[in-house]
């Protein structure tokens, strides 16, 4: 069988795919309304918001990547491409900017729209570039990168992983279906939350603690809790490696594993719970699985 003859059985069972696709949902009439899609996004002109802006995003369907400008002004750049033999019922809507009393709000308006990619292709994102000290508020979104903010971050992903590098301030993180890793953070609370993926910490300074997961590993390298701090997952091994001279009371608990301190572990059994002081022990922290082992380091050790 030539290639050509296998690249017209592919174009044939596309075409089929669609055409049960739309008589499924509505026919001709909906046939009628279906037409190609070529996106190629409008550039934006930067935004003057002040020192400490509210930078709202709001946008399902993209990853959103945020760092700091160097002219304290807000960039928008939206970075979605749709090209090829990609057929929909609506036009892909267009990203929104406006600028609000406290900062910036991005958003693309929701459709309900069907498409259909007959070897197309399509890539969702948008950048945001604002000044160091403003406060990130990302109602939704598919995958997150934010880096270097200093006015506190407030991201939730529905679907794709968090990368979170170089914050200060107050973070939350919330992620319906991905990972999320926080590196070189500076912050009064950190919380972190996945329904599917493992939680990562490097180099983490912190007075307030949450990190929680449904199903993942969690792994923490240089972890220093000035005051309150749990991390939980319902299935996954704990590796803690705490930053020296830590003071904590560390409550350590697992439902099927060991508990190892330094590498040392004394349990025998399927399940173990261990109280750890370390140093003047001022500070608070527990470690918790349903399904896995817990490690943890003191003093620097990796």
């Amino acid at each position: 069988m030539s290639r050509a003859t296998v690249i017209a059985m592919l174009v044939a069972a596309e075409i089929a795919i669609v055409g049960m696709t739309i008589y499924a949902i509505g026919g001709a009439s909906f046939a009628s309304g279906m037409h190609q899609v070529q996106f190629s996004a409008a550039p934006i002109a930067p935004i003057s918001a002040g020192a400490r802006p509210q930078v709202v995003i709001d946008d399902a369907s993209s990853r959103v990547l945020v760092g700091t400008s160097s002219d304290g002004l807000v960039h928008v750049r939206d970075l979605t491409e749709m090209r090829g033999a990609i057929f929909s019922n609506q036009p892909y809507p267009r990203l929104a900017v406006t600028r609000t009393l406290d900062g910036v709000r991005i958003e693309r308006p929701h459709v309900e729209r069907l498409s259909v990619e007959i070897f197309g292709f399509s890539v969702q994102r948008i950048s945001v570039d604002v000044p160091q000290d403003a406060r990130i508020e990302i109602a939704r979104c598919s995958g997150a990168d934010v880096d270097g903010i200093a006015g506190g971050v407030d991201v939730h992903s529905v679907d794709g992983h968090v990368t979170l590098s170089n914050l200060q301030g107050t973070v939350t993180a919330r992620s319906d279906d991905g990972y999320i890793e926080a590196a070189n953070l500076h912050s009064d609370r950190l919380a972190m939350t996945s329904m599917d993926g493992h939680l990562g910490l490097t180099d983490v300074a912190v007075d307030s603690l949450v990190g929680t997961t449904r199903d993942g590993r969690i792994t923490a390298k240089g972890l220093n809790v000035a005051g309150d701090g749990t991390l939980q997952t319902a299935d996954g091994p704990v590796r803690v490696s705490l930053a020296p001279n830590s003071n904590l009371t560390i409550d350590a608990s697992t439902g099927d594993g060991t508990i190892s301190v330094d590498g040392v572990s004394r349990d025998s059994n399927d399940s173990a719970q261990r109280t750890i002081r370390l140093g003047a022990g001022t500070g608070r922290m527990k470690l918790a699985t349903d399904d896995g082992s817990i490690h943890i380091l003191t003093n620097g050790a990796q």
